[in-house]
């Protein structure tokens, strides 16, 4: 039998929104800095590391603007799968409050292939869970971003719309 993947799911401890950092890379982390601290490796715009958070390692994607500003840490889980996708959602829930969860038409365009994405917001914008379709459309993908509180809420905002 092929081995069981591991499972991510975050935990529920409370956390201080606005969130300055998440997994100990702080959202000010400059580029160079990412490869010091963070033993990260640098792709064009994009930074590949692995974090500790707590007892887990994890890895993550650092995304920075032209002018060098970190705007997003992205989390890849892998292929979509229900009863993982909910317990996330919950949990996220818990942790960060839920602030925006798709309409029952965007779930419905998104069924059909209408919608590539279908987008869940929590902590103010600063946490989005993300179920998309891959590139040739065959297979649905989990994804969380991790956003600055600025970029979050600007995010948060062109979800909603």
């Amino acid at each position: 039998p092929a081995p069981k993947a591991e499972v991510w799911l975050p935990d529920t401890a409370a956390v201080k929104l606005p969130m300055e950092e998440y997994a100990g890379i702080p959202f000010n982390t400059t580029g160079p800095e990412a490869i010091e601290k963070f033993k990260c490796t640098q792709y064009d715009l994009t930074y590949s590391c692995k974090a500790k958070n707590g007892e887990k390692d994890e890895d993550l994607w650092l995304i920075y603007n032209e002018a060098g500003r970190m705007v997003l840490m992205k989390k890849e889980l892998g292929y979509y799968k229900q009863e993982v996708a909910d317990a996330i959602i919950e949990r996220f829930a818990i942790k960060y409050g839920l602030d925006y969860k798709p309409s029952d038409g965007q779930e419905s365009a998104f069924a059909s292939g209408v919608r590539k994405t279908k987008t869940y917001v929590f902590g103010g914008g600063q946490v989005a869970f993300q179920i998309g379709r891959s590139l040739n459309n065959r297979n649905e993908l989990m994804l969380v971003y991790f956003f600055p509180e600025d970029v979050g809420s600007t995010f948060a905002k062109s979800v909603m719309n």
